[in-house]
């Protein structure tokens, strides 16, 4: 550890201060994976401690002193009741420095290095690092804080000085290691090159050289393999749906994520989770040459077009990924040529009507042809090109969660719709409207075979969950697309509406509805001034949502304020501990993203409540950390959820 380099670095670095903490812990607490968010020392004050800092382990007694750059991981287990300080801060040099600088500060950065050490005189070191403290706790004016940094420097020069006198030695940080090591943990967040360098607070050619030196790859590419690897685990050990898995290893599209893993592997995760299914039979079953099952098959998915479109639902509930069905098949050849016997029936000069037997919709269109004939048409402009749609249908199937709210919100009962995201299968709040509706799967995985069987009039989709089988759903029947999820759902509601001859009647509920939101706002006064945060907590993610959110859109009509760091015109922001932060507020309304019967979201809850930045958030230490339901603040995203949305808010903000 060479000292004087040390001294040169400091002396022209630009110091910044963050934050200076002063934490107690009981014998037996621990704090687990707390990623270090800045640079900073840690001196203990009392007590004793096993402390982990990446893979070094240290045990730390009273007047020890640990220092840690940014990014490393750090566990502390207090042997007994430990009160510690840490000082947190930010070291950048100043520009333009020397080339010679930036030599030393690749060799050995002062700022990175991780060392532990008790100092033989603490008496000199404490005494500062309490006034430090004290003054940060009341620091506002820019003075204050210049003194702060000044007695920063007084300690810094007393730890130099009295390191070199004992010859400390210094870890310098394992790039590689930690980056492999932030992976890992942290594979099913986002994360990018430019992410991992802000983390590690290094240079990006820095870190790639290291990397690629090391692991004969990129960063970026080592993520993808530590992804796949994670997806094939869950595709092997699991029932999960492929929806869940892509959430669970990082990818929010789901189709994003088999063209990758087939990218990767060679084969779909369909073909990869039956292909081992198949090798398993094969090792249980002598007769490898036996067609036959001994229990019937399931349902079996269905192949179009070099679409591997594995559908998991059948009225409701999951079911496994299969393959190779010939049913499937046989059942649409045998509906198109019901359909075109019906339609060489119908061309005929003495066609009537036909028995009750027969579909209503059927019936309508024979016994009423001049009606039809004579009704209105319109061309509707969607996300997909354009539709034209004549007289108002009858029969239709909605393949959205907001979609299937709007239909209900003017009258319209659908004949299929995708399940809700939360309930079995509708949400609470519509499945009395719902009953007797046919699921047909989720909005990613719809069942085309089902819903040519409901021999619909009209299909809504949404180009970003349904644009591949757009082409398929327009040979069933007249489909319209809307173009996004995000935002509005205002927007959606209008083409709906349009596209069900219904305009007016949307365009009156609409109405009510916007009066009713401008009668609350209102009303709010100076309680529109309360900073609402939104959070969402699942096992994989969490979450904070902006203003671009189904919430998020209705408090900025309400003109409710948020935080800064959700008070923008985006979607969300994927946090960690580190950022716990930039949840604060003056309420926090927090749902839970879970598989019914499954607790991993609410275990993700208790942690990040325990963590001793949540606790120290002003929503936890005034109790304003409330939790609400997710499908009326999230995902059922559409009008039915938005007046519901609305009564909550009246509710909180006890408006009369």
């Amino acid at each position: 550890m060479n000292y004087k380099d040390h001294a040169l670095l400091w002396n022209h670095a630009f110091i910044n201060i963050l934050d200076i903490r002063h934490i107690s812990m009981e014998q037996g607490d621990k704090l687990h994976a707390y990623r270090l968010p800045a640079s900073a020392f840690l001196y203990v004050s009392s007590g004793s401690a096993n402390i982990q800092l990446d893979n070094m382990v240290h045990l730390l007694n009273k007047f020890s002193i640990l220092h840690g750059g940014k990014g490393l991981c750090l566990d502390i287990v207090a042997e007994e009741t430990l009160d510690y300080y840490m000082i947190l801060y930010r070291a950048v040099l100043a520009l333009p420095s020397r080339q010679g600088l930036q030599k030393i500060m690749e060799k050995e950065n002062p700022f990175q290095i991780q060392y532990v050490f008790t100092p033989d005189y603490p008496i000199s070191i404490f005494p500062k690092l309490e006034q430090m403290y004290k003054e940060w706790q009341q620091a506002a004016e820019s003075l204050e804080k210049l003194h702060i940094k000044s007695l920063f420097y007084q300690l810094l020069h007393e730890l130099l000085e009295q390191m070199e006198h004992q010859n400390v030695s210094s870890v310098k940080p394992d790039l590689v290691a930690q980056v492999i090591r932030y992976m890992e943990e942290h594979y099913s967040e986002q994360l990018t090159l430019e992410s991992l360098v802000e983390m590690l607070d290094c240079s990006a050619s820095q870190l790639l050289r290291s990397f690629k030196n090391r692991e004969k790859t990129s960063p970026i590419d080592y993520l993808i393999q530590v992804r796949i690897n994670k997806a094939k685990a869950l595709l092997l050990s699991t029932d999960y749906t492929l929806k869940d898995i892509a959430e669970h290893v990082g990818y929010s599209d789901s189709y994003y994520f088999s063209r990758l893993f087939k990218k990767q592997v060679g084969v779909s995760p369909t073909l990869f989770k039956e292909n081992a299914q198949n090798q398993n039979k094969r090792r249980n079953n002598p007769s490898s040459m036996f067609r036959y099952a001994i229990v019937p098959r399931k349902v079996q998915r269905y192949i179009v077009n070099g679409h591997d479109n594995h559908y998991q639902y059948n009225g409701k509930g999951d079911l496994p990924m299969y393959r190779k069905s010939k049913t499937a098949m046989a059942a649409t050849l045998l509906f198109c040529f019901a359909l075109f016997l019906s339609a060489c029936g119908a061309g005929g000069n003495n066609a009537k009507p036909s028995s009750s037997s027969t579909p209503s919709s059927v019936v309508e269109a024979t016994a009423t042809p001049t009606a039809t004939a004579a009704a209105e048409s319109r061309v509707i402009k969607h996300a997909m090109g354009e539709e034209t749609l004549t007289g108002t249908p009858q029969r239709v199937v909605i393949l959205t969660n907001e979609g299937t709210e709007a239909l209900l919100a003017v009258g319209i009962k659908p004949v299929g719709a995708v399940q809700s995201w939360v309930g079995d299968p509708w949400y609470n709040h519509i499945k009395e409207d719902m009953e007797g509706v046919t699921v047909v799967g989720d909005e990613l995985q719809p069942n085309i075979e089902l819903i040519a069987s409901l021999k619909p009039d009209l299909i809504i989709g949404n180009k970003i969950r349904q644009e591949k089988i757009y082409e398929q759903l327009k040979e069933i029947a007249p489909t319209v697309f809307s173009a996004d999820l995000v935002g509005d759902w205002k927007i959606n509601f209008k083409l709906y509406s349009e596209a069900l001859n219904k305009k007016e009647e949307g365009e009156k509920v609409m109405a009510a509805f916007d009066k009713r939101v401008e009668d609350v706002k209102a009303k709010l006064g100076s309680k529109a001034d309360t900073k609402v945060s939104v959070v969402r907590f699942s096992a994989n993610q969490v979450r904070i949502y902006q203003k671009q959110t189904f919430s998020g859109v209705l408090l900025s009509q309400l003109g409710i304020a948020r935080p800064a760091a959700q008070d923008k015109d985006s979607f969300i922001e994927v946090m960690s501990k580190e950022t716990i932060p930039s949840m604060d507020g003056d309420v926090m309304f927090y749902f839970v993203s879970e598989a019914p019967g499954k607790t991993d979201g609410a275990k993700v809850v208790e942690e990040w409540k325990n963590d001793p930045l949540f606790k120290n958030l002003s929503v936890a230490k005034n109790n304003k950390v409330i939790k609400v339901d997710e499908g009326i603040w999230n995902s059922a995203g559409g009008y039915e959820a938005a007046n519901l949305l609305l009564d909550e808010l009246v509710k909180y903000f006890e408006i009369k």
